[in-house]
């Protein structure tokens, strides 16, 4: 894969997810929406984890990686990892809303044509 489409997925991944999720459950705002919103600080949270489970226990085993620091008792990059992780997160939130749109938008379609087959 291309360096284009690896950042497609990153930035679309979330987001698709978000609104699927989100859709096929069909999640309205004051009911489960901010379950919704959880579930991505939930999944921001273990992408956190699983960043730093994944790192190496030293400088040695990081295969030349300079940017990192020694945190935890592992080499990695903390603040980067949550920034990205803050991006993510973002990112879901915006495939929740629009999971959340959609869902309100077909409800309403429904429901104006019920409402005309009755008349």
């Amino acid at each position: 894969m291309s360096n284009t489409e690896w950042a497609l997925l990153y930035v679309g991944g979330p987001v698709v997810l978000g609104f699927v999720a989100t859709a096929l459950t069909r999640s309205r705002w004051p009911k489960s929406g901010p379950w919704m919103a959880l579930i991505g600080v939930v999944l921001a949270f273990g992408f956190v984890v699983l960043t730093y489970y994944r790192s190496a226990h030293s400088y040695a085993g990081s295969q030349g990686d300079s940017d990192g620091e020694m945190f935890l008792g592992r080499w990695w990059e903390p603040t980067f990892t949550v920034f990205l992780a803050l991006i993510g997160y973002l990112l879901w939130l915006i495939g929740v809303g629009a999971g959340i749109a959609a869902v309100a938008a077909l409800s309403a379609a429904r429901t104006r044509r019920k409402t005309s087959a009755a008349n």
